[in-house]
């Protein structure tokens, strides 16, 4: 009863057995390491760093991906490991040498984690190399025996990735969003019959549209992993984000569509949203890793058929019927110029280059991406992180500070096993001050309880050595493939023991050693917790309602400003760059919010429609921007002058939203604008002057646009708030 008892809770903890199998390749590692290096080297420092490397780069980072990802990745760490083991090694000649060393290290690696999830799964692991080095005592000559046992360590790792019962390789988040693609693929061409006149079955058209939206939600960034996601400054991964940016927009457009497209017959428009479906389906399919990737030919030819439908003459359709059939046709031509761009985005992290458009700086052509080097992709990322409002940099400099005053009161203290005080911060410390305090319990009890075991079995072994060497691989095993399904008090627990066992096996058994280890992760835990206090306590939370307040306020005056711009009157801003750096700080404080604690004294607000908002004013001005003089609005009749009052209405109620944020609280509901009432008189007065009808098609996309922005402020409001909610 027992062993079925164990077998149904690792089947029902760990499916697949992915993480046992992780554990126990990992022993093996560690053991091999250790033991070969003490016994079969006739070296202990070396089996000593061995092992240590396989923890740091096997049990405490987060490597991604399959065996072959995992494998290069570590291969590409290797070189840094060398260089953080022999800085380490030779600063550690003096304790404020150490120190300032420490301090560097502590802001660059964990900052460099802006640079991608590979980076951000190594960054604690990585840290662990300098700091072990950077302690006493002053050894340069053992330095090869170091870069020996790293070097041996990073090889058994990569050797057992890949032959010992490899785990088989997860979905890419390519591959999932190429799987969203064929769904909202599958949606858009049963909802093209509808304008084609011919049977649509609507319970399978309701069906496809649960399964589009289902698909959309699972590739939803906020869901993923931090270490999953494509956030690297790359052109593949900027890429990836453009193109689930731009599947949305088109399911959000067919969404809109609905069943008003069963109110007209138009073969044109029905044969646009076909074509349109197939792109991105095509699409989906080069995202999947289809042989051929979607057809330039097939890009053009939509493009084309955008532009026929845009310029077709003002008798289509007739006057009377204007503003209704032309919001169907606006955002159906929306949709299709999303798809058309979705095609291109697939063809770009498929490694091709995107088709030639409008030319423009970072603001301006949605692909500018593809035409940089890595090198300056790579500065945009980390330029726009280096503020005092960025999640990153707040991280960056917490950590440093906290492992640099660590080595202080360690150096000081003349702490025989300084190292666990550090590892216990990294351990410890959270991006939010209530997350780690919550963490704080655990950490401590898991240390003092593996401490007295640790010291039982030190005391059982006395003199008998050979009882202590049997039991580290067990309790290799035990820490490695058990220890992560277990809750952190009984992972810190069997962590305790193994450290416990693996310095009595360096040195002399010493009932001190639990001792010694429980004291320094109580040090550790003090500086983590005051550090979280001192150094932005509220973490992603606290700069959540900054950061949306300010994308939401810059994306409402980047669309102002281009409403302007559309009608031919002067613009004096530049709120499009600015609302694209703002987009990134928001996107990155509301990403790391999604793995802390809810802060009840945050305001009461959807910050997922917050940000979604922020896209749609943001990205909306940017895409008709680059229509460039198409985008036109004409002043017939002053049809543009509604559009503009509209513009200026939206930004003054989302710059009132904003402030609010700013403040913390909600003092008043902002309802949304009202359209202009005499707007559908206006387009009809354009149609009847004769105007083309493009301007009239522009102009019924910008009031969609604009009015559909202002419903967004419902979404981002509670239904019924009191009439003063002090949200702290």
């Amino acid at each position: 009863m027992t062993r079925i008892g164990v077998a149904e809770w690792l089947r029902r903890r760990d499916p697949g057995y992915r993480v046992l199998r992780r554990g126990v390749r990992l022993a093996l590692v560690a053991a091999a390491g250790l033991f070969g290096g003490r016994y079969a080297l006739d070296n202990p420092l070396l089996g000593l760093y061995t092992l240590f490397t396989a923890i740091a780069t096997g049990f405490i980072s987060q490597v991604p991906g399959g065996p072959i990802q995992r494998a290069r990745t570590l291969l590409a760490a290797l070189p840094v490991a060398w260089a953080l083991v022999t800085v380490g090694t030779l600063l550690a000649v003096d304790i404020w040498v150490a120190t300032a060393g420490m301090l560097v290290v502590g802001f660059v690696i964990p900052f460099s984690a802006v640079a991608g999830p590979r980076i951000l799964g190594l960054a604690t692991g990585l840290q662990l190399f300098y700091i072990a080095a950077s302690f006493p005592p002053y050894q340069p000559d053992t330095l090869p025996s170091r870069l020996g046992g790293v070097t041996l360590g990073v090889g058994l790792l990569i050797i057992a990735e890949l032959l010992l019962w490899p785990d088989p390789t997860p979905p890419t988040y390519r591959q999932r969003l190429g799987g969203a693609a064929g769904s909202v693929a599958r949606y858009l061409d049963l909802l093209a019959g509808l304008p084609g006149g011919g049977p649509v079955d609507r319970a399978e058209l309701a069906r496809r549209r649960a399964e589009a939206a289902k698909a959309m939600d699972g590739v939803w960034l906020a869901r993923l992993p931090p270490t999953q996601r494509p956030a690297s400054a790359g052109r593949r991964d900027r890429a990836l984000r453009h193109g689930d940016r731009l599947l949305r927009q088109v399911l959000d457009h067919v969404h809109r569509l609905g069943d008003r497209l069963g109110e007209v017959r138009d073969d044109e428009l029905a044969g646009l949203l076909r074509q349109a479906a197939g792109i991105v389906h095509d699409a989906g399919r080069t995202l999947r890793g289809a042989a051929e990737p979607v057809e330039t030919t097939r890009l053009t030819e939509l493009e084309g058929r955008i532009r026929d439908l845009y310029d077709r003459p003002p008798g289509f359709p007739r006057p009377e019927s204007g503003p209704a059939r032309l919001r169907i046709e606006a955002v159906s031509l929306r949709a299709a110029d999303h798809a058309h761009a979705f095609g291109v985005v697939a063809r770009i992290v498929a490694g091709l280059p995107p088709p030639a458009r409008s030319p423009g700086g970072p603001g301006l052509d949605e692909f500018w991406y593809a035409h940089h080097s890595p090198v300056l992709l790579y500065w945009h990322q980390f330029r726009f992180h280096l503020t005092t409002r960025s999640v990153y940099f707040q991280g960056a400099v917490r950590v440093s500070l906290a492992l640099g005053a660590a080595r202080v009161i360690a150096g000081f203290l003349h702490l025989n096993h300084g190292f666990w005080v550090l590892l216990a911060i990294l351990t410890l410390l959270r991006t939010s001050a209530v997350d780690t305090r919550s963490a704080l319990r655990p950490v401590l009890l898991g240390t003092l309880l593996g401490a007295a075991v640790g010291s039982l079995l030190l005391f059982g072994a006395g003199e008998v050595p050979t009882v202590l060497l049997v039991a580290l691989p067990v309790a290799m095993v035990l820490t490695f493939a058990t220890g992560p399904l277990l809750p952190q008090l009984w992972g810190q627990a069997l962590f305790t023991v193994l450290f416990v066992m693996v310095f009595a096996q360096a040195g002399p058994p010493s009932l001190q050693i639990a001792g010694v280890r429980l004291l320094d992760v109580t040090i550790g835990a003090v500086v983590g917790v005051l550090a979280g206090l001192l150094l932005w306590p509220k973490g992603g939370g606290g700069e959540l309602r900054r950061s949306i307040a300010r994308y939401l306020s810059v994306s409402a005056a980047a669309a102002e400003e281009v409403t302007r711009t559309m009608a031919g009157r002067p613009s004096r801003q530049d709120a499009v760059g600015a609302a694209r750096q703002a987009w990134t700080l928001a996107e990155a404080s509301f990403l790391q919010y999604q793995m802390e604690r809810d802060d009840p004294r945050l305001p009461p607000v959807n910050w997922q429609a917050a940000l979604a908002a922020g896209q749609h004013l943001h990205l909306g001005a940017v895409s008709r921007l680059r229509r460039g003089a198409h985008a036109r609005l004409t002043r017939v009749e002053d049809a543009a002058g509604p559009l503009d009052d509209l513009a200026g209405r939206v930004r003054r109620r989302y710059t009132d939203l904003a402030q609010q944020l700013s403040a913390g609280r909600l003092d008043r509901r902002v309802a949304p604008p009202r359209p202009p009432e005499d707007f559908g008189d206006r387009v009809r007065g354009v149609l009847a002057a004769g105007e083309s009808r493009a301007a009239a098609l522009n102009l019924v996309d910008v009031e969609v646009w604009l009015s559909g922005a202002a419903a967004d402020l419902d979404r981002i409001q509670p239904k019924q708030p009191e009439p003063s909610a002090a949200c702290g």
